[in-house]
């Protein structure tokens, strides 16, 4: 039973260890993922847009 455990407890500790790692990696990637998208500012349109102007206002009364 011991060289049973000494032949197969280091491969399958590793891979343990290596699928915890690849899991927490890509839970941060997501969360940082999310994180990113929170914090960055909408692209502003370098296009310009015609507007029209609008007609003058002729005040009648007093100026306040």
């Amino acid at each position: 039973m011991m060289n049973y455990l000494r032949e197969w407890g280091l491969p399958v500790g590793l891979l343990l260890v290596w699928a915890v790692a690849a899991a927490f990696t890509l839970s941060a990637l997501v969360g940082m993922e999310a994180t990113v998208q929170a914090t960055q500012a909408r692209p502003q349109s370098t296009q310009t847009m015609e507007r029209q102007v609008a007609a003058k206002v002729h005040r009648t009364g007093p100026a306040s």
